[in-house]
Formats: structure tokens, C-alpha cells, sequence
């Protein structure tokens, strides 16, 4: 099979879950993996519902470096075994079992699959407040191996700890790894742990280096330690961190950023109300994002933010441009049917445009002292 190069994905696109469904199990292969991946990055943070959430079949074959001659049938195969796949979800008191998806939708020549989350995913991906994980999605899908997508996971909720201890059996079943498979723990290590240790290292923001803990003569547990590369490019803080639930962010400092050089800037500053607009985080970000991303990027986070945010402003701002939570909105509002601008007699609350002139013509001879019958 002919394989294309990868089409590069936004950067802003956040995977984010609860930490139930962090360290549920399920095994997944990468394909099936990476396509979960791409639709929990579609859901917006103030989703009250799930939706059909659409999925270009050619882009979709694009990351995955498939032709497009077969991505069809390939996206069909993926998300028919999709539906049939079984996650287990363990809270204090029971135990809950349960499939990805509910649907999966075709439309004939529209080159799109629309794909539904099962409804008792609910609690686990929409209106996520506390104890979730967040990971850039261009992060994930840049991995070879399912385990690494797991352990990256897995390692992420727990990088402000630094370390992290789980027991093999439990790794082995997070991880999906058949009962049949790399018994041995010498095995697991030399199939999986230091394959996923490798891969983290070349491409990942963090990486890891890990003891293992012995129950008698077996090793019976992991240990992680975990260390963060610096990124590339600094994350704002935000006025209100409350708002940023587990997220780790670097001081940014102002003195490196030349604000208002740009006069695009200024015009960015005027969307946004008085009481906001002098807040020095609400200066840096569009500072920031106008030249990381343009003018378009950043209006549209900010409309949406105008629209959206209900509490901490430049929080909420802070968060929409990194994530580029504007984005689908943005698309939403451009596809409702434009309004008709109102015409003079219609702002004034006549019925007609004769009325209306007939009553000015009467005003005006009315000013005239001329009276009209």
C-alpha cells in the first residue's frame, strides 16, 4: 500500500479526560486509538451534549499515512471494530463497562464520517472542572506504538508528582496487553517498556526512567520518574489559575515581548471591553497569538470568549487562544444565515416603506405650517 507523507494537524488541538477514563481498560489498536484521539479533540469545553463529530476521511487517512484511494474502506473497517470495542471503567464501588461509540455515519460523496461518543461517556470527557488530563493531540498522534499513547498518558496525569507507581498487572491491563502476551516479565520490558522509554525521549515533552520494585523475586511494580523537557514556546499564565484546572505553565516574561508593535494589535484590543482591556495577561496573549497564529486566529477566540466566558475573562481568553476553542464556533456562526439589515422604515416601526414616507412628508408640511387633509 502506497504510503503519503503526514499532513501536519493545528497545534492547538487538547485531548482532554477524565482520570477515570485515563487509566480505564481497553486495548486499542493505533489506528482505532488515534481516530478516539482526533474526535475528544473535537469537543468544546462548554459542550453540554455530545454531537456527531466529523471527521475528514481524507484527512483522517492523511495522519495516518494511508492512501486515499483505500481510506475509505480503511475508515470503515477502523470504525466498525470501533464499535465493538469494550472499555473498562473502575470507580469506588463498581465497575463499569462500556463501548466507545454509539454510531458511526457515512454521507454518500461528502468524504466525511460523523462519529457519536456512547452517552455514559458523559462524565468522562464533557465539562471536565477537576481531575482530567490534558495532552496536545499532534503530541499523540506523532507516536508509533499504542503503549507509548497509554504511557504518555498515564505519565502526564501524574507529571507534577514526578513520580508514579503502578503494579504490573494493573500496567499490563491499562495498557491492554493480552494475558498471553509478554508473560515474562524480561519480555514486557524488551517489547514494551523500553521501546515506549525510547520513543518518549526522541518525541515527547517529558520522558521517563523507571525502577523496578520487587515482590519477593518477581518484579511485581514499576516506578517511574518522570522529567519535563522545557517547551519550545512558553504558555501563559492566566488571571485566575483556578480556571486552569492540572495544567502546568512557565513565567512568561512581559520584558521579552514587544507589545503593541504590531497595529493589527490595537484593533484586537478594541473587540474587547474596557473593564478587560487593560489586564496585562489579556495584552500579552494577543501579543503572543497575533504573531504566532494572525489576526484571523485570535478575533475569533476573542468573539467567542465575549460570547462564552462567565466568570474570570482573561482567564477564559487565555485558555480559548491556546486551545483555539473559537475555532468550530467560529464555523458554526459563519454557516447561520445572514440577516437582512433593517431597513430606516423598519428600525422606526413602521409597516411599510409607503407608510413611513407619507408620515415624513407629513412631518415636514407639518414644519412648513402647511396642514394636509
Amino acid at each position: 500500500m502506497a504510503r503519503k507523507k503526514q499532513k501536519p494537524l493545528p497545534n492547538s488541538l487538547i485531548v482532554t479526560q477524565a482520570n477515570e477514563l485515563v487509566e480505564a481498560r481497553y486495548n486499542l489498536p493505533l489506528g482505532e486509538q488515534r481516530l478516539v484521539l482526533t474526535m475528544i479533540s473535537r469537543i468544546q469545553p462548554d459542550d453540554a451534549d455530545f454531537k456527531p463529530y466529523r471527521v475528514s476521511v481524507s484527512d483522517f487517512a492523511e495522519f495516518l499515512g494511508i492512501s486515499r484511494d483505500s481510506a475509505y474502506a480503511e475508515c470503515k473497517k477502523i470504525t466498525a471494530k470501533l464499535l465493538t470495542r469494550v472499555l473498562h471503567i473502575r470507580e469506588e464501588g463498581r465497575l463499569l463497562q462500556i463501548g466507545w461509540m454509539s454510531s458511526a455515519e457515512y454521507i454518500d460523496g461528502s468524504g466525511v464520517v460523523n462519529l457519536t461518543f456512547d452517552p455514559l461517556l458523559k462524565p468522562y470527557l464533557l465539562q471536565l472542572k477537576s481531575s482530567f488530563t490534558s495532552c496536545k493531540l499532534t503530541m499523540l498522534l506523532s507516536f508509533k506504538s499504542q503503549y507509548t499513547m497509554r504511557v504518555y498518558t498515564l505519565l502526564k496525569q501524574y507529571e507534577k508528582l514526578k513520580v508514579r507507581e503502578v503494579e504490573m498487572e494493573s500496567l499490563r491491563d491499562i495498557l491492554g496487553v493480552r494475558k498471553d502476551l509478554h508473560v515474562e516479565y524480561k519480555n514486557f520490558k524488551i517489547n514494551i517498556l523500553l521501546p515506549t522509554q525510547k520513543e518518549l525521549a526522541e518525541k515527547a515533552d517529558l520522558m521517563f526512567e523507571f525502577d523496578e520494585i520487587k515482590y519477593g523475586r518477581r518484579v511485581g511494580a514499576i516506578r517511574f520518574r518522570i522529567s519535563t523537557k522545557n517547551p519550545a514556546i512558553p504558555l501563559l499564565p492566566s488571571d485566575d489559575m483556578s480556571a486552569v484546572n492540572e495544567v502546568s505553565y512557565l513565567t512568561l516574561e512581559l520584558s521579552s515581548v514587544n507589545r503593541f508593535s504590531d497595529p493589527s494589535v490595537q484593533d484586537l484590543l478594541s473587540l474587547i471591553s474596557e473593564q478587560h482591556r487593560n489586564k496585562k495577561t489579556v495584552h500579552t496573549a494577543l501579543e503572543i497569538f497575533s504573531k504566532r497564529h494572525g489576526f484571523d486566529y485570535v478575533k475569533r477566540n476573542i468573539l467567542y470568549s465575549n460570547a462564552k466566558a462567565d466568570k474570570s475573562y482573561a482567564g477564559f481568553l487565555n485558555n480559548a487562544l491556546k486551545a483555539d476553542w473559537g475555532h468550530d464556533w467560529d464555523l458554526e456562526q459563519q454557516a447561520l444565515p445572514k440577516k437582512k439589515p433593517m431597513e430606516v422604515w423598519e428600525r422606526n416601526g413602521f409597516v411599510s416603506r409607503e407608510q413611513y414616507d407619507d408620515f415624513m412628508y407629513r412631518k415636514q408640511m407639518e414644519n412648513y405650517g402647511l396642514a394636509i387633509n
